[in-house]
């Protein structure tokens, strides 16, 4: 069988460089300077940035989701200190903390180029898997 590994997550951003500086500073991501691009790191995933400078946001009405990828998720041991480190960086948060099932806490920030970030905690102790 095929195994296959994750390798990254491309991005595209109006301001990749106000992108990446978001990234660094809400998520503590890394920065990679590349030969005329800049990516990040978070953990074991690398994101890319395609610099696109005429993108313009998809207009959604609230509440609604659209096709393709709707958000991805970066896991924290501590929710409530990273929700403080997002308020205290003024992240705008989309939704505050709340309890998504036993064991799994969360909430939603917004990235330029309304990139949407779900940040968990997932307690194993309190889980559920029935």
């Amino acid at each position: 069988m095929i195994e296959f590994k994750w390798d990254h997550l491309q991005l595209c951003s109006a301001d990749a460089e106000a992108t990446a500086a978001w990234f660094a500073r809400c998520l503590n991501a890394e920065i990679v300077r590349r030969p005329g691009r800049v990516d990040l790191r978070i953990g074991a995933v690398n994101l890319f940035i395609t610099a696109q400078p005429d993108a313009r946001s998809a207009t959604v009405t609230e509440g609604r989701r659209v096709q393709g990828i709707d958000h991805f998720g970066v896991l924290v041991d501590d929710l409530d200190a990273a929700y403080a480190h997002l308020v205290a960086h003024d992240a705008e948060i989309v939704q505050p903390v709340t309890r998504i099932r036993a064991g799994v806490r969360g909430c939603f920030v917004r990235a330029p180029g309304d990139i949407l970030v779900e940040v968990l905690e997932r307690r194993a102790a309190e889980m559920t898997f029935n």
